[in-house]
């Protein structure tokens, strides 16, 4: 496919780039690709490069630091879903007890 249009070459590699600079963590790397000349690439590929250059100083912090929010986002999903279980609680206390029950082994008092 690669071979057959220039330009979805030129859009894989660049795109193929970016992820290894993130991937090995090297931010000159990315600096780099995110200063690619933008003349020909797509308006959906200008807009992520732009996205990813707004918000460059927290992807460096990302490759300094290993704190992650992944179990914060794991509680969240879990509470939604016994939401959407859970539709039709009348009484917010039993709402708050069953979210309870749900991250603890120890029953509510």
């Amino acid at each position: 496919m690669l071979a057959y249009d220039p330009s979805l070459k030129r859009h894989y590699r660049l795109y193929q780039d970016l992820i290894k600079a993130i991937e090995d963590q090297d931010m000159a790397k990315l600096e780099d690709r995110l200063a690619v000349n933008q003349e020909g690439l797509s308006n959906y590929m200008k807009r992520s490069l732009k996205t990813l250059a707004k918000h460059l100083p927290f992807i460096e912090n990302t490759f300094h630091y290993p704190y992650t929010n992944g179990k914060i986002e794991g509680t969240h999903h879990k509470i939604k879903v016994l939401n959407r279980i859970a539709y039709g609680f009348r009484n917010l206390g039993n709402y708050l007890d069953r979210i309870c029950l749900y991250f603890s082994s120890q029953p509510i008092q």
